[in-house]
């Protein structure tokens, strides 16, 4: 072997990583916590509870404290008041959740509203701000927040963000606006975040079988809006989003993953 090759050799050399197997069924979440925002109901419930089937131990957060409390006696996740309006509370909000379990390995941003009672033609300002409040610069910071502690505390965890088939589709109102927004931010904090191995993705339902489109349970989950004739249903989305922020997953970076019966 030549000189120039050897020293090529010795000076390019590699950490030594060996093959590994990271999916263990049933018990990908062991050990791990997990906080999720909008985590009350909808998607973000059926979320929680999946991870919480898989072994993790969950926190679902909200506005509303008596509905997280009611949930915390009924189903045994934790729970604490994260409110998106109010940005400058989520370091706080980060360090609690640290305080109680020691550590934060994932993060599931699922807090989101839709324009309401209004078209392009009479929206305002204050419904407008409203809803990319919550839906775009609400999702930033919490990013911020969860990014800040994961890269200073070298948590190799994962971000999910929930956002919608709506944003990859023409879009005039800031429920859309703020959707395609999502993409961007999803694929940006990708790039920033993968040096310290924290992967992030979104996940992009079409209309799915909840609360914040009016269905509740008994009504027909019938629909024009795809192919398949139906609406998505919560536990569907719950069982994507639950690779995409487990080990299984950490290979996927920067992705809007749909799941929308081909919408």
């Amino acid at each position: 072997m030549g000189i120039k090759l050897r020293l090529k050799k010795i000076f390019l050399r590699r950490e030594y990583l060996p093959i590994s197997h990271l999916v263990q069924e049933n018990k990908e979440f062991d050990g791990k916590v997990a906080l999720i925002s909008g985590g009350s109901g909808g998607i973000g419930l059926a979320i929680a509870k999946s991870l919480q089937e898989a072994g993790g131990t969950v926190v679902i957060a909200g506005t509303n404290e008596k509905k997280l409390e009611s949930l915390k006696m009924e189903t045994g996740l934790d729970a604490i008041v994260m409110n998106y309006y109010k940005t400058e509370s989520f370091d706080t909000v980060i360090k609690e959740v640290v305080a109680r379990h020691g550590k934060l390995d994932v993060f599931i941003s699922s807090a989101g509203v839709h324009t309401e009672k209004v078209d392009f033609w009479t929206m305002n300002s204050d419904e407008f701000n409203r809803v990319m409040d919550i839906n775009l610069k609400g999702v930033f910071f919490a990013c911020q927040s969860v990014g800040k502690y994961m890269k200073s505390n070298k948590i190799r965890g994962s971000i999910l963000l929930v956002s919608s088939s709506r944003g990859s589709e023409p879009a005039w109102s800031p429920y859309g606006i703020s959707k395609w927004g999502l993409k961007g931010l999803t694929e940006g904090l990708a790039k920033m975040f993968v040096p310290y191995g924290i992967n992030v993705n979104s996940i992009a339902p079409g209309s799915t079988a909840t609360s914040l489109i009016g269905v509740k349970e008994g009504d027909s989950i019938s629909s024009s809006e795809n192919e398949l004739g139906r609406l998505v249903m919560p536990d569907e989305v719950a069982t994507l989003a639950k690779l995409l922020v487990s080990d299984a997953g950490k290979m996927i970076d920067g992705e809007v993953v749909h799941i929308a019966g081909g919408r």
